[in-house]
């Protein structure tokens, strides 16, 4: 016989059962190169090792193949994969996974483990395969998108689909070539029947879930209460589908197991043996997304054993290549030694790459290969624990199956590999077999274990529920846990689910599904029906969830969010997380799991166990927790008052206990209303009753219950925007507890302080507010010393908001920065309140700095906590963060964008407020305005400036408030704007007179501003004296307020002087000024790019360009354009285009038509995408300017393009 393989797998083939049988193998020299001879030799050893284990003389080495065989490409080429983003680089990295794939097809050729190359080979092929698709079907977001998807569909690559098929094909017919075997089939026919029919399992599954969740498990959207019916409805159908979908996966495997041994000619064997199911499947808590568990039991009947393993192990590798071609198995579940070396297979100049396949959807697949795993056939093969048998797979005889049944060989395998084997479903085979292997696990479970009166399965059962509650007192499912993404799988399914089969265990149950051990108890006398109901309910609350988590993620994923709630439009991608908020019925399920863990706990190391008659807890205090934990607080609010009503009518002549609890109720109920409805109204009349309540009930005496009430209505006239009736309630408030409490450091005294401190804050008195704040923070520390705590946080916050206004930019990001990391300490990953105003805060300092990314960035997070824990709902916290993300658009000129959250803020408020007049309506209205304001939509902007004036006016009446000076400020800017100074300056004079009213003759921001408004009107009026009188008023009072720190107001004031300067053509005058406010901006911002240091280059450039100094202007405006653009990318933006249009008119004076019509075209391009149609000053300016030019380069033409007959000269635009 020659060296063909061939002909040595026909010697190998020709062996049967102990028939003898004498074969001459002849070797032919192929070559007189050592180096190929070598190479047979090696052919040959591994050939003869293979006869000598088929014939039985010599026991399966096992999987273990040598390291020799990890080749420096196959290791470079996986360090290449691991270092692909999985995000931007799919292609790369599927191009490498083909290329390895490739190699893993070489080396089959001369492995001894060939299956497992093949394996390998198409696993990476599938896995390059999915890549290719995801980059197909990624949504369009942009031009770029749409031109990488047309280049991917239209260019001939090496490594496309059609490659991956055709190796996928290979690899079937070399796998079957080397059993001498072939395959009439197409591999990717045959895989679109697998997934034809595994999709229509899922769609069943599905529609199946969601029937039950939307018509049977209905949860009442107060009580949370399920009705008896729905109970059983939910409990019945849930049973009939799980039964369902198990017995059509059952029969999916089948058709894919059978087929194999087809193909294979596993037919009409000499032995028995049978196939069954493990797991989730053997359970009836499979999913269609799950995992297939299996293992094959086998009776000999008198053939070799060895031949009999090695035939099954090839169908196991065969199947194996079946599910792979399905593309649901992640790499890293493979052990691929040059991606993930789990079993120690690299040779020892090489280092674990540990990748982590992100990408590849994962469904349907072989459990792990990971040396603890033995939930397949393969099995396992090495091992960390020096005590377990080198390599362990689940194909094996009835007792060596059952021996792990058994306490001392479970507990030597671990893993569970007892609690694995103990449930099984048969999937094809001798179901003789399978019952016989079923009767002996069963009778070694009952059977006695070492400790007296304990059955085997029982002590398994104890020795299990102890390691799952040290695992589970690490991370314990609470009410807080809902504030954090959740696994659906970990923290909710697992224990609810894996302490029925504990039952099973400890009760000596026959049933395998949780369902069914629970009727089996019921039927036994064990547990009564509603402790039965009740945790058949749990497990079916637990377990629907997993199966809508997989359906909607299309693939095992299970992080969910019970605070983000469900939209119709938005795709998931792979950094979603399921919003799941709609599922009340985790309500429910939590009211039962919450006992029933305690009563785990209880029964630690008892050998009986007593069972509760119910295990649901039907008072409303578990449900009032999750409330409050979760936000579902008209549900914690419907609770209180249930609770109050009950109280109340228990209350005939009252004890003071009982009075007591009713004022406290009230005063709950009174703060959920303020603080997390934000129904300001009933809020106040609520706390008003607490109030009057706890009086009575002290008898008019200072006590801490009367001070909290006080300063309880103080908040909600905070909150109603009534500050002056609010700082009359917290100052009584902060005067009793100081009746109280004395001199000592007190919390209650803290949160006084605070409150009193926050009030002038808003009534723009901030020296008094930080002296209150100050001594609030000194108090906290006294008492918390340098912990974290809330109260401290929440204490930064407010001297950072502080300082935040008066323009201290840098100290205010100090302290929300410090508040900040505190919550963080704190409240970890959860959505809470506070943190999500934290980052509000962070924002608008970033966005005050011109930091706008950054400022988004935080405002796009705040925003995003508040939704998860509002909701939908409408709020004042998403109100005002919905107005400040408008604010924050408008700054970056995104006028559109900023109007419609503008809007949406208003329309926010208005459902909050309803026809009320309230400071947050009456703002957005003046911000609103300001943004018509922007976009030369005068009339507009005046409309809303005079609706939020007459609402200030409504709110405050005739006081002088800044609220109302502000506007009539606003009012003033518009009719500045429109050029009718005269106007302009009146509502800016009463502005003034009224901020002089609030502030008298001390030196005040708000005065300041004014004084410089009345200013820019004479300005614009050209009566450049007056003018300069009220600039320099200006920054004589900020240089009082502000000392000689840098400040912006300062920088800003010398730039407007500068202006002045600049108008009377005094431009050395006008430079020094402009130079000094440069200075003072680059003080503040150091090297960073910021709009305000952008418009003084921009300035300072046009008094060299009105000086004639034009290279000089250039090299300013150049510098303010680059500034501009580093700032607002790409974005069209005023800044932008006006510095586009300055570049343009001093290319102008050079007389570069060409170069200026480009620069001048390119500003008025950005205009007119900024403005739209609408007619604005920008736009007007830049026709003219494009039509000056014009008329340069063509002077015969008489109606130049572009002018639209401004008649003025060529318009340069100072900031």
């Amino acid at each position: 016989m020659g060296n063909s393989l061939t002909q040595w797998r026909a010697a190998i083939g020709s062996f049967c059962g102990n028939q003898l049988k004498f074969v001459v193998l002849r070797c032919t020299a192929c070559s007189t190169d050592p180096d190929e001879s070598g190479q047979t030799t090696t052919t040959l050893l591994v050939i003869i090792t293979m006869l000598l284990v088929i014939g039985g003389i010599e026991m399966n080495p096992g999987p273990n193949q040598s390291k020799s065989e990890i080749t420096q490409k196959m290791y470079d080429l996986g360090c290449k994969i691991k270092a692909c983003d999985q995000e931007t680089e799919l292609k790369k990295q599927a191009d490498l996974m083909c290329e390895l794939g490739d190699e893993f097809i070489g080396s089959a050729e001369t492995s001894p483990t060939w299956y497992e190359h093949y394996v390998w080979a198409s696993a990476l092929l599938n896995a390059a395969k999915c890549r290719l698709e995801k980059l197909e079907s990624r949504p369009l977001k942009n031009i770029q998108d749409l031109l990488r998807r047309w280049s991917l569909l239209n260019t001939k690559f090496k490594y496309d689909k059609s490659y991956i098929e055709q190796k996928l094909q290979k690899i079937d017919a070399q796998f079957l070539k080397r059993l001498s075997k072939e395959s009439t089939f197409s591999t990717s026919e045959l895989t679109r029947e697998y997934k034809d029919a595994l999709e229509k399992i899922r769609n069943y599954s599905e529609e199946t879930v969601n029937a039950i969740i939307n018509n049977d498990m209905i949860v009442h959207p107060q009580t949370s209460e399920m009705k008896e019916q729905d109970i059983d409805n939910t409990i019945e159908h849930s049973k009939v589908f799980y039964n369902e979908i198990t017995e059509k996966l059952l029969e999916f495997y089948r058709s894919i197991i059978t087929n194999c041994m087809s193909v294979l000619g596993i037919q009409n064997c000499k032995y028995r043996f049978a196939i069954m199911a493990l797991g989730s499947l053997s359970r009836k808590e499979v999913t269609a997304y799950s995992d297939i568990e299996w293992a094959i039991l086998f009776d000999p009947m008198g053939q070799p054993v060895e031949q009999i393993k090695e035939e099954l192990r090839i169908l196991v590798y065969y199947v194996h290549l079946q599910v792979l071609n399905l593309g649901e198995t992640i790499l890293n579940n493979l052990d691929i030694p040059v991606l993930t070396d789990f079993n120690d297979r690299l040779p020892l100049n090489m280092t674990d790459v540990n990748f982590w396949d992100k990408v590849t959807t994962r469904g349907v697949s072989f459990d792990g290969t990971h040396p603890s795993a033995s939930k397949t056939p393969i099995g396992r093969k090495s091992r960390k624990n020096p005590e377990k048998p080198p390599t362990l797979e689940l194909i094996m005889t009835i007792d060596e199956m059952t021996k792990y049944q058994f306490t001392d060989a479970a507990l030597k395998e671990g893993y569970r590999l007892g609690d694995v084997l103990m449930n099984s479903k048969l999937i094809t085979g001798d179901e003789t077999l399978w019952n016989a292997y079923n009767e002996q696990v069963h009778s070694i479970l009952e059977s006695p274990s070492k400790t007296p009166n304990v059955s085997i399965g029982a002590e398994r059962g104890m020795k299990t529920l102890n390691d799952d509650l040290e695992k589970y007192a690490k991370n314990p499912l609470t009410g807080k846990s809902f504030r954090q993404d959740i696994h659906s799988k970990h923290n909710v399914y697992r224990l609810a689910t894996i302490s029925i089969n504990i039952l099973k265990l400890v009760h000596g149950c026959k049933s395998f599904a949780p369902l069914d051990v629970l009727e089996e108890l019921f039927q036994t006398g064990i547990l009564t029906q509603r402790a039965k109901k009740d945790l058949q309910m749990m497990v079916c609350i637990a377990a629907n969830l997993r199966h809508l988590v997989y359906s909607k993620y299309k693939e095992q994923k299970e992080l969910v969010s019970f605070l983000s709630s469900e939209t119709e439009n938005d795709p998931l991608d792979s950094k979603t997380v399921l919003p799941v908020r709609g599922y009340t019925a985790i309500i429910h399920f939590y009211t039962i799991f919450m006992p029933w863990s305690k009563f785990l706990i209880s029964q630690k190391n008892k050998t009986k166990w007593k069972h509760k008659d119910k295990y649901m807890e039907e008072s409303n205090e578990i449900r009032i927790m999750l409330y409050k934990d979760m936000y579902f607080s008209k549900r914690a609010l419907w609770a209180y008052q249930d609770k109050l009503k009950k109280l109340k009518s228990t209350l005939v002549h009252g004890t003071i206990v009982n009075v007591e609890e009713i004022a406290s109720l009230q005063t709950t109920i009174g703060i959920l209303y303020n603080e997390a409805l934000g129904m300001y109204d009933k809020a106040l009349q609520i706390l008003e009753d607490s109030y009057e309540m706890s009086k009575k009930i002290h008898s008019n005496n200072n006590h801490p219950n009367v001070a909290v009430s006080l300063n309880n209505i103080g908040s909600v006239y905070d909150n109603m925007g009534k500050h002056t009736l609010a700082r009359k309630y917290f100052e009584d408030s902060l005067s009793m507890y100081r009746k109280i409490h004395g001199s000592a450091a007190h919390p209650d005294l803290a949160r006084s302080l605070n409150n009193v401190g926050s009030v002038h804050r808003q009534l723009g008195e901030h020296t008094t507010a930080m002296e209150y704040l100050e001594d609030s923070l000194s108090m906290y520390r006294k008492i918390h010393g340098s912990d974290a705590h809330p109260n401290i946080a929440y204490l930064l916050q407010n001297i950072g908001s502080v300082y935040d206004i008066t323009g201290e930019y840098t100290t205010a990001m100090k302290y929300l920065k410090e508040g900040l990391t505190m919550y963080k300490n704190i409240h970890g990953s959860d959505a809470h309140p506070e943190v999500a105003r934290s980052l509000n805060n962070i924002a608008s300092v970033h966005i005050k700095l011109g930091e706008y990314i950054t400022g988004m960035k935080y405002s796009e997070d705040s925003l995003s906590m508040l939704r998860k824990i509002h909701g939908n709902d409408a709020h004042p916290h998403i109100a005002h963060l919905l107005h400040n993300m408008g604010e924050l658009y408008h700054r970056m000129g995104e006028c559109t964008t900023a109007m419609k959250y503008l809007k949406d803020g208003l329309t926010m408020y208005k459902n909050i407020h309803g026809s009320d007049a309230h400071p947050n309506v009456a703002r957005s209205l003046n911000s609103i305005g300001s943004v018509y304001n922007s976009m030369g939509k005068y009339t507009m902007a005046r409309k809303y400036y005079d609706d939020s004036l007459s609402m200030y006016r409504n709110i405050h009446g005739s006081d002088a408030h800044p609220d109302v000076a502000t506007s009539l400020n606003n009012i003033g800017s518009v009719y500045n704007s429109m050029g009718e100074h005269t106007m302009a300056r009146k509502y800016y004079e009463d502005s003034l007179s009224i901020y002089r009213e609030i502030h008298g003759n001390d030196a005040h921001p708000d005065v300041a501003r004014s004084l410089n408004n009345i200013g820019s009107v004479y300005n614009s009026m050209r009566e450049y004296t007056t003018a300069m009188k009220y600039y320099k008023d200006n920054l004589s009072m900020l240089r009082k307020i502000h000392g000689s720190d840098a400040h912006p107001g300062v920088a800003r004031s010398l730039n407007n002087i500068g202006s002045v300067y600049n108008s009377m053509g005094e431009h050395t005058m006008a430079r020094k000024y402009y130079e000094d406010s440069l200075s003072i901006y680059r003080e503040i911002h150091g090297n960073d790019a910021h709009p305000d240091v952008a418009k003084s280059l921009n300035n300072i450039g046009s008094v060299y360009d009105n000086m004639g100094e034009y290279t000089t202007a250039m090299k300013y405006y150049d510098d303010s354009l680059s500034m501009c653009r580093n700032i607002h990318g790409n974005d069209a933006h005023p800044d932008v285009a006006r510095s586009l249009n300055n570049i343009g008119t001093m290319y102008g004076h050079l007389g570069e038509y060409i170069t200026a019509m480009k620069y001048l075209k390119d500003g008025l391009l950005m205009y007119t995408k900024i403005h739209g149609s609408d007619a604005h000053p920008d736009v007007a300016r830049s026709l003219n300017n494009v039509g000056l030019v014009h008329r340069q380069l063509h002077p015969m033409q008489t109606e130049p393009v572009g002018n639209i007959g401004c008649g003025a000269n060529e318009r340069r635009v100072r900031s």
